[in-house]
Parts: structure tokens; sequence; C-alpha cells
């Protein structure tokens, strides 16, 4: 009996094949994601930490709101910026409307609306394929189960077989080991996808509070009423 890999994979029943090749496509499926959320999240969580920086003297300074306007296409693949920057051009519209610079709770109001639809779409393009993490975690060990039950089947059936053995140990240690590989492969790939999914989590919340905390502090800004 060949415990390699390419021997148990010849041992393995179609059952077991099938599963296998299954949990094979959601792992590279996986990682794909994974590969292009980290790329995504490094990315807008550095360029975002640039546009905060770049963007507090201008909110904190008297009169200054008007320089913000378009800083926002300086910082690609930035949430806060994109975020904050449809504020702001919500805002040069709004003062520049006969009376508006004389209620600035209106302004604040359109700019707000404003920026909470803009973080909706940002939000929801920063979850994509997050779903697939949480499929893939939730059901890889059930796959690899399939599996299992699968070579315990085979297992069973050698050492029923006259003709393989009839019962000694060597006959169905080929099934025993199909079912342990494609657990052991299912649960792994579910671990992996669920850690992964925790993580891509935590990052969006913090995104989720620098897109929150920049836009009270700019709406706190109009409310102010700083001059444009």
């Amino acid at each position: 009996m060949d415990f390699t890999l390419v021997g148990l994979w010849n041992e393995m029943g179609l059952v077991a094949r099938g599963v296998v090749l299954v949990l094979v496509a959601m792992s590279l499926y996986s990682v794909a994601i994974t590969g292009d959320r980290l790329r995504t999240f490094w990315r807008g969580r550095k360029q975002s930490r640039l546009y905060i920086a770049a963007l507090a003297p201008m909110v904190e300074g008297p009169g200054r709101l008007r320089e913000a306007v378009g800083l926002d296409k300086r910082f690609a693949g930035s949430p806060v910026a994109n975020v904050i920057g449809a504020g702001l051009t919500e805002y040069a519209r709004g003062v520049d409307r006969p009376g508006a610079a004389a209620a600035p709770f209106e302004v604040a109001e359109v700019v707000n609306r404003a920026m909470e639809r803009s973080k909706e779409r940002e939000l929801a393009g920063l979850r994509r394929g997050m779903p697939v993490l949480a499929t893939v975690a939730s059901s890889a060990p059930f796959v690899g189960l399939f599996g299992t039950v699968g070579g315990i089947i085979t297992a069973f059936q050698k050492l029923a077989d006259p003709t393989k053995g009839g019962g000694g140990i060597g006959t169905v240690s080929a099934g025993i080991a199909e079912a342990l590989i494609t657990t052991a492969a299912g649960l792994g790939v579910a671990i992996i996808a669920v850690w992964f999914y925790n993580y891509f989590t935590a990052r969006l919340d913090d995104i989720t509070i620098d897109i929150d905390e920049t836009a009270s502090e700019l709406v706190d800004t109009i409310l102010r009423g700083h001059p444009a």
C-alpha cells in the first residue's frame, strides 16, 4: 500500500476524488479572494490615513473647506477619501446656492446624506468576496465529511469482500486513510477561510470607524458655520 498523495489518490473512490477536487477548487477560489482583499484593504487603509492627515488642517481651520474640494482625487483607492469627497462636492454646491451660507444646518444635512450614500457603496465594494469566504468556512468541513462517509463505505466494502483480503487491516487501510484525508482537507480549507474572513471583518470595521469619525468632523465644521 502506497501512502503517498499519489498512491492515496489512486486508491480513492469516485466520491472521494470528487470531494477532493471540490475542496481544491474552494481553496483556490478562497486564495484568489484573499489576495485581492488583502491588496484592497492594505491600499485603502494606507491611502485613507494619508487623506485624513491632509484633510485635517482644512477641516480644523476656519474658512478652509473650499481647499479640500477635489483633494480626494489625489488618494485613489481610499474609501474615506471617496466618501468625504462626495460630501465636500455637495458642500461646494450648497454654499454656491443663494442663501445657503446663512443656513449651515441645511447644507450639513445635504452633505451628510451624500456621504451616507457614498459610504454604503464603498462598504459594499469592500465586502466583495467576503460572503464567499464565509460560505467556504461554513461548508468545507461538511464537504470533507461527505468524503469521509465515502471513504468509510469503501473501507467496509473491502472488509466484506473476500477477494480483497476478507478483513485484513491492510485491505481497509486505504479506505480509512481516504476518509481521514478528506476530513483533514475540509477542516484545513475552513480554518484558513474563517481566519481571513474574521481578519477582513476587523479591517472593515476599522475603515468604517475612520469614515464615520471623519464625516462627523466635517459635519461639525459645517454646523459651526465656518465661512467658505
